[in-house]
């Protein structure tokens, strides 16, 4: 069996992993107070979850499917980052931030390192086979 891109696909199936644990963890903490912000949060973290247990596939396995497989697999991936994205933005939107907290500092600290993440990403880095710009994307997005 040859993983064609093994760090990226670790590092999808770890954020996945991670993913799947904050959407598990804002299932138990919604209550009548929350409901709608949470349900947002639980859905955008599962969505999440899909993109990068799918996009780890992709990346790790490509060598093994036939093409229609993978071009299945890269839009679940796409369409899976979309929904959970706008799901998240959903959960901000209903949680009535009102005045500059904590929150609000996470939230632009997670928007600015995903931006610089993107960036890196975009350069096409390559260090060696085993390292490449989609690894340098998950390593510049904090994980």
């Amino acid at each position: 069996m040859q993983i064609t891109e093994p760090v990226t696909m670790l590092t999808d199936y770890a954020l996945g992993a991670v993913s799947l644990y904050f959407a598990i963890a804002f299932s138990r903490s919604i209550g009548p107070k929350n409901r709608t912000c949470g349900r947002f949060w639980l859905t955008g973290f599962a969505a999440q979850s899909a993109a990068a247990f799918a996009g780890g596939t992709y990346h790790g396995f490509a060598a093994m499917f036939p093409p229609s497989t993978l071009l299945s697999l890269w839009n679940l991936t796409v369409l899976s980052i979309g929904a959970g994205g706008a799901f998240m933005i959903a959960g901000v939107m209903a949680s009535s931030i009102k005045k500059p907290d904590e929150s609000r500092r996470w939230l632009w600290a997670g928007l600015c390192l995903t931006l610089v993440g993107f960036a890196v990403q975009q350069t096409g880095l390559r260090h060696g086979a085993g390292f490449n710009h989609n690894d340098a994307f998950v390593f510049g997005d904090g994980f």
